[in-house]
């Protein structure tokens, strides 16, 4: 069961509820007032059921041979419970609820229709009296829960290529950035370090032969180094934030990425490089939140003054509910509140998020 929770399925919750229907399999016994040897054959067929389910959601990140064979041996396992317990129909059922997750749509319904051929066949052969009835009625349920599933599986394959392609992109935008940072510090330290070793060579020289020139040497070198310093420190301050637009471009394509429509409404507002900063970052983080977690189709974004103060709200219509502030919104609120600023955070339908700085920092 925990296998299940720790996989990468999507579905690994539903996976953990769909397991219950499983315990129909005990219901035609229950029925017919079996004999000892047919509850202990149906209890054995079940925990190696439940085993095979398990593996079958613990692998859905791996190859799709070890899923393929669970399900096979699931179809085996119900065909071989059924001369005992004509509730192994329960586990042929199975096989066709979960095989359009790993199949192909054509390879699906040919697996459906083999299955349900089977099942026919081995009814005849057992002959019971209700076998037809049996047959049919199993057969529909076959047809119309996988069937169904298709649909389903074709909405985990687009959400997986989804992530796939969130993730291609993470990873180019990471190493054009890093790619950039290199540039700029290149640009930045260069040609300032190349000056400071020289500089130091010629002071170093010049110790004993001209003291004073040393010393004026030593002097021009505390200069230059304090002025890298500086230019570090503005690149650095210029990599936490690519400004308010920019980040609010960054927005829509990660939104529209993941199905969110954006809508912003953006004042031309006055406000201070740490103040955009601040707005920049607290939109990021949120916009981050939305996608990993809102399950929203809209998110709307704002900015502008409003009772003297300069505001950002920032508002999904996703699933809301209790929040539990992590690292992220710890850090927004502690930048905001050193820019003498406010946060509240409402998550009663969708969540809102709302940043309010003061406008007399805004010059």
């Amino acid at each position: 069961m925990f296998d299940i929770l720790r996989s990468r399925s999507p579905w690994r919750w539903q996976a953990v509820s769909g397991l219950v229907y499983a315990t129909f399999v005990f219901l035609v016994p229950i029925i017919s007032g079996a004999t000892w040897q047919t509850w202990l054959i149906t209890g054995v067929s079940f925990v190696l059921f439940a085993s095979l389910y398990v593996d079958y959601f613990a692998h859905w990140s791996g190859p799709r041979s070890r899923q393929l064979a669970d399900l096979m041996a699931i179809g085996l396992l119900g065909f071989a419970l059924i001369p005992f317990n004509s509730g192994g129909t329960t586990y042929v059922i199975y096989v066709a609820a979960l095989s359009p997750f790993i199949l192909k749509p054509r390879q699906a319904i040919r697996l459906f229709v083999v299955v349900a051929a089977a099942l026919w066949v081995e009814m005849a052969w057992l002959a019971t009296p209700d076998r037809w009835v049996v047959s049919g009625w199993i057969t529909g349920i076959i047809f119309i829960v996988g069937i169904g599933n298709l649909f389903l599986g074709d909405r985990v394959r687009q959400h997986a290529l989804l992530r796939r392609a969130q993730e291609d992109v993470e990873q180019m935008a990471t190493v054009a950035e890093r790619e950039r940072i290199a540039r700029d510090l290149h640009d930045v330290l260069g040609h300032t370090l190349s000056v400071i070793a020289l500089k130091s060579e010629l002071a170093s020289k010049l110790a004993d032969l001209d003291p004073a020139r040393a010393t004026q040497e030593i002097r021009e070198v505390e200069r230059v180094s304090r002025q890298a310093l500086g230019e570090v420190r503005a690149a650095v301050e210029g990599y936490k934030s690519r400004g308010f637009s920019g980040e609010l471009r960054s927005a829509q394509q990660t939104l529209g990425s993941a199905g969110v429509r954006l809508d912003s409404s953006v004042d031309a507002v006055a406000m201070s490089a740490r103040q955009e900063t601040v707005l920049a970052l607290a939109l990021r983080e949120t916009i981050t939140n939305v996608v990993r977690h809102a399950r929203a189709s809209v998110c709307r974004v704002a900015l502008g003054v409003d009772h003297g103060e300069l505001t950002l709200t920032i508002q999904d219509d996703g699933v809301g509910g209790p929040l539990r502030e992590g690292n992220g919104l710890i850090g927004m609120r502690e930048r905001v509140r050193s820019a003498g600023g406010t946060l509240d955070v409402e998550a009663s339908t969708g969540v809102k998020v709302c940043v309010r700085l003061p406008l007399t920092v805004a010059t």
